[in-house]
């Protein structure tokens, strides 16, 4: 039962391995599509841009869509963390052992708390990522007027996104910091 979960766990992490840089290529060339075809109409006039913030946006918006590891290694660093991206490795999957479980269970609830996230770090460095993009591309769309979020709420996504990415890091030294767990 136990392994069925972690299996599903990381089959999500899987396709979402998947799924994120389809999503990143098709979403940065739109970007990158939209940024000429406005930049084209502004420069003939006939365009409804009136300044180049837009068409500066969406090329902003297709730089980090389309080297989206890069953008979320560089955050990652910046934020401290070790967690990298890579659209091409898929390195990421973690065996599932119960010996391995029943050890961890029997050194502490720290290490039993560390052995469970580890088992699920391939899941929560997609998901993560995941929200990340998709903070990005509400920014953009809020950068052409199409919704209206907040700049502080697509922040705070991002950060989320990244904490997200390294909860195998976090929750651990944050449950023990709190005496939560013991260490």
């Amino acid at each position: 039962m136990l392994s069925g979960i972690f299996d599903f766990a990381q089959e999500i992490g899987n396709a979402m391995g998947w799924v994120l840089p389809a999503l990143c290529y098709i979403v940065g060339s739109t970007f990158l599509l939209g940024a000429v075809f406005s930049l084209y109409k502004a420069s003939s006039g006939s365009g409804t841009v009136l300044s180049f913030g837009v068409p500066a946006a969406l090329l902003t918006g297709a730089a980090i869509c389309l080297s989206f590891p890069e953008f979320i290694n560089t955050g990652s660093r910046t934020l401290g963390f070790s967690a990298g991206a890579s659209f091409t490795d898929s390195s990421g999957k973690v065996s599932f052992s119960e010996n391995t479980l029943t050890t961890a269970m029997a050194a502490g609830p720290a290490e039993t708390l560390k052995a469970v996230l580890h088992l699920f770090r391939f899941y929560f460095m997609n998901y993560g990522a995941l929200i990340v993009f998709f903070a990005v591309t509400r920014q953009i769309g809020r950068a052409k007027g199409t919704n209206n979020s907040s700049a502080s709420s697509n922040i705070m996504m991002i950060v989320g996104g990244f904490l997200i990415m390294n909860a195998d890091t976090i929750v651990p030294a944050l449950a023990t910091k709190l005496h939560l767990v013991s260490s």
